[in-house]
């Protein structure tokens, strides 16, 4: 008797472990779908800017001086507008905390501003381009409140400002590479400067020829120049720069070629000395915004233009459209949720299950 209970006790903790193994392998199989949610944001503005302060607190910014600031993920959105002109483009903000943001104006000469806004006292113009063909078009900041700003070149050398108090001050940098004639950026989706750890950044050009990558390891002290293979032209180059574990991400396009699928999304493992495409994707036109995850130890890509957006699915390494809307930027504030906007104050949000 006690023979046959052991015998029984050993068959049944056998298929418990099969049926263990087999719950565990499904699990392991389950594809990630891409869940898709439009959101209100109470504006009909052009989003251009777009960038998380935490999982919750979330700035964006756009046309008609407007800026924007969410609370919950992007569900619902506080507007605030700039009191002496309503037709600034804020195409890009930064947050400093959960009241404050350093706000990008992107404009020819004077148009091209900074401004420190905190939510209780307002406004503060920080900077203003005094050259009338200087043109900014994206910030970023490390967590120490150093920051950049990467405009289009005036003169021979990268047109780079620099903080080191948060945005208060601004100061352009000497030590910036040599730009080429007509090099600059594309003011499209604030993504073409990408931060790293320890004083790590690289910033995306185009325009005029060119699509190369800056970089720095040393808080903009010095820089190397790195080519890339994206096609180039007047209006053609880099318009994103992103990094997942262990990749460096681009994307960008010809901003004049709407109705043709282009090679436009690609990926470095060696910090933009060799690039390599990902397999061609479906939506026609250039890609303004950018955005990359690790999810369940897959890599998801999350790009978005004029004719609409699209996403890698590492996981089974394809792509899939999640939005024909005219789309310009997009950022994940979590590993598995993304948000991306675009003209007209649409916004979407993006959740991997």
């Amino acid at each position: 008797m006690k023979k046959n209970i052991l015998i029984g006790r050993r068959i049944f903790n056998y298929g418990v472990l099969i049926l263990g193994l087999i719950f565990i392998a499904s699990c392991g199989n389950k594809k990630v779908n891409p869940i898709i949610t439009e959101l209100d944001t109470k504006t009909d503005a052009l989003i251009i800017g777009l960038q998380a302060f935490n999982d919750s607190i979330v700035w964006a910014s756009g046309t008609y001086s407007t800026l924007m600031k969410s609370t919950n993920a992007g569900k619902d959105w506080k507007i605030f507008t700039y009191p002496n002109i309503d037709s600034l483009q804020f195409r890009d903000v930064h947050p400093i905390s959960d009241k404050e943001a350093i706000v990008l104006s992107a404009g020819e000469g004077k148009l091209s501003q900074l401004f420190y806004f905190h939510e209780e006292s307002g406004w503060k113009k920080v900077f203003q381009m005094n050259h009338k063909q200087g043109f900014i078009d994206a910030l970023q900041f490390w967590e120490n409140g150093q920051g950049l700003v990467y405009g289009d070149a005036i003169d021979s050398l990268a047109y780079i400002l620099k903080t080191t108090d948060f945005g208060r001050s601004w100061r352009r940098i000497p030590t910036a590479p040599k730009s080429n004639e007509g090099e600059g950026g594309f003011a499209s989706s604030g993504s073409n400067i990408l931060m790293g750890e320890e004083g790590k950044a690289w910033i995306a050009t185009g325009a005029n020829g060119s699509a190369r990558v800056f970089y720095t390891a040393d808080y903009g002290r010095s820089w190397e120049v790195k080519n890339t293979p994206m096609m180039t032209g007047e209006f053609a180059g880099l318009t994103a720069i992103k990094k997942s574990a262990n990749k460096l991400w681009i994307t960008g396009g010809d901003l004049g070629i709407s109705d043709s699928i282009l090679e436009n999304v690609y990926y470095s493992y060696d910090n933009g000395e060799n690039w390599k495409a990902l397999p061609a994707h479906q939506t026609q036109g250039s890609f303004y915004g950018l955005a990359v995850t690790t999810y369940l130890e897959n890599e998801f890509v999350l790009v978005c233009g004029p004719k609409g957006a699209e996403i890698w699915l590492g996981d089974q390494e394809k792509w899939q459209i999640v939005s024909e809307e005219d789309i310009w930027t997009a950022t994940f504030i979590d590993s598995r949720t993304a948000l991306m906007a675009g003209r007209n104050g649409k916004m979407f949000k993006v959740e991997l299950e």
